[in-house]
């Protein structure tokens, strides 16, 4: 991780979860850390700063709601204006709602649309605007998407509903992505997907599930920091090495 130390890193969803996991270890492994969250506030990034403010690192923090272009737009107007270019970009940012498809609720049309606008709309978005900003530094990048077992196989019966879709489709943009910089001739940006198996975080409580503590005593499941610790793994790989994709499970899960 060395060759990252000094180097800025934006990080989304970065107040909770997985999120809060990789951007505090990539904090105390020297790395600035942008993080990009409509839910972060001061109070959580100045005791953060505290805890780690003898890992090397630092962290910054921004309210961006990223599905939203506007808020979106002016956020890396001010992360150029600030930083003048970034060197990673993880994209963690992601919600699900436990409703079908096909549910006649008044309020599952907006709660689709949120998922697939924060899981897969946010995540092409702020890649287009990160990969402009890591190029300026002429140097090396990386690009790094957390999506999901779901984005590989769907169990029956369903859970998550189109949650797993927008999984498919994030695995299928970085592999787009990859295309498109070879392409371009841009070979110094490397772009990874890492796809979890259970991980316990607060997804199943803002998403409407019930018995959630109940859920994770049932099963097998990895912390955040454990996805976070995978990412520093897909840093730490050499220039030269791109590991595409990362699936992680818990031993003894059966998914």
């Amino acid at each position: 991780m060395d060759k990252w130390s000094g180097k800025t890193a934006i990080v989304t969803g970065g107040s909770s979860g997985i999120g809060a996991a990789v951007a505090y270890e990539l904090v105390c492994n020297g790395m600035t850390v942008i993080n990009l969250d409509k839910n972060i506030d001061e109070t959580t990034v100045v005791e953060l700063n505290n805890k780690m403010s003898t890992k090397g690192g630092k962290l910054y923090a921004n309210k961006c709601d990223i599905s939203d272009m506007k808020s979106l737009k002016e956020t890396f107007k001010w992360i150029e204006e600030t930083f003048s270019s970034v060197n990673v970009l993880i994209n963690c940012a992601g919600l699900g709602h436990h409703l079908p498809v096909l549910s006649d609720r008044d309020d599952a049309t907006d709660k689709i649309n949120d998922t697939i606008d924060v899981n897969f709309k946010a995540c092409v978005h702020v890649t287009r605007e990160a990969v402009r900003l890591i190029k300026k530094t002429e140097d090396y990048g990386m690009i790094i998407n957390v999506a999901s077992v779901f984005g590989h196989y769907i169990p029956f019966p369903i859970v998550g509903n189109v949650y797993a879709a927008t999984k498919f489709a994030v695995r299928a943009f970085s592999e787009i992505i990859r295309q498109e910089l070879i392409i371009s001739g841009c070979d110094k940006i490397k772009i990874s997907n890492v796809s979890p198996g259970t991980v316990k975080t607060n997804v199943r409580v803002t998403g409407g599930w019930e018995n959630t503590e109940e859920f994770y005593k049932n099963r097998p499941y990895l912390e955040p920091k454990e996805i976070g610790s995978a990412v520093l793994y897909l840093l730490s790989t050499p220039n030269n090495v791109n590991v595409t994709e990362l699936t992680i499970r818990s031993v003894g899960e059966k998914f």
